[in-house]
């Protein structure tokens, strides 16, 4: 398995820079030269999610990455949380950027951020065109996601804010802990990931940050219908070893995804891109020298 990031957080964050926009700062890195990755984080993290792969793809591609509204680096209060909200960051972004082409890489909240972006493209009004997908483990079948007890709470009104603001650094480092596989956070790995999410009291804004489950709800057919009827290459990198969206979630999209290339991995939970980054950085770069 893959050892702690190489960069730090500091790191991370002073190789960055933000978008301003009435939306809000947005916290993004730009890192490479080659063909444009845009890599999407998860709940309940942020962009130092990617370190390790970002810095792996950065050899030979372009790889974006930012933090979500409410998330990381980004602004956290007196914005958007909504997933409309994050995609529209990422349209925000690529256009700054000039980038007018990317290859997605999906995970978690990231996923369904990028089904809405994926909704859009099919209906002509997406800003950018998406040439690949690679998706993550994310609940990308609404009838087999398995949220936590604690991601039930929090989805709560009134008592969601409550159990928010109780949520201490300990709880959370086991918390993620218990979506792993085998390579499991360790105090200085998850150090370095509480930086971002702690950042401006951001762990008691998970009640907000979660409110993409009743979105979800709500729309999760188009989302679906979106990702499925994609016309592009796409590929599935999955951790079989995770209880929210692991093997479960995987066999229920094979039959509705024929022609996914499928990364199966076997030890590995919920955060493929950090359990062990080398070989997602692997599969992403091989899909794109078979497209």
């Amino acid at each position: 398995m893959d050892p702690t990031p190489l960069i730090s957080a500091a790191d991370w964050v002073a190789g960055g820079t933000y978008l301003g926009s009435s939306a809000g700062r947005t916290f993004y890195r730009d890192d490479g030269e080659g063909t444009p990755l845009v890599l999407l984080h998860g709940f309940p993290t942020w962009s130092y999610d990617w370190a390790e792969v970002a810095r792996i793809l950065a050899a030979d591609h372009r790889v974006v990455t930012l933090d979500f509204p409410g998330y990381g680096y980004s602004d956290k209060r007196g914005v958007d949380f909504s997933v409309g909200g994050s995609a529209d960051a990422v349209e925000r972004l690529l256009a700054h950027l000039g980038i007018a082409h990317v290859a997605l890489v999906i995970h978690d909240y990231g996923g369904i951020v990028g089904q809405e972006l994926l909704d859009r493209r099919g209906r002509g009004v997406l800003s950018f065109k998406v040439d690949a997908v690679h998706v993550l483990n994310s609940g990308i079948v609404y009838a087999a996601y398995r949220p936590t007890r604690v991601q039930k709470l929090l989805a709560m009104p009134v008592i969601g804010a409550f159990v928010a603001s109780r949520l201490t650094k300990e709880k959370l480092h086991a918390g993620l802990n218990t979506v792993r596989g085998s390579n499991k956070l360790d105090a200085a790995a998850f150090d370095q990931l509480w930086v971002g999410m702690s950042r401006g009291d951001g762990q008691k804004l998970a009640y907000r940050h979660i409110r993409y489950n009743a979105e979800r709800a709500r729309h999760h057919r188009r989302w679906e219908e979106a990702l499925f009827r994609f016309d592009g290459p796409i590929q599935l990198i999955w951790g079989l070893a995770d209880p929210v969206s692991g093997r479960h979630v995987l066999e229920m999209a094979r039959p509705l995804m024929p022609d996914a290339g499928i990364v199966e991995l076997p030890r590995v939970g919920h955060f493929p891109q950090s359990e062990p980054p080398t070989e997602v950085a692997a599969a992403i770069r091989d899909a794109g020298a078979r497209a």
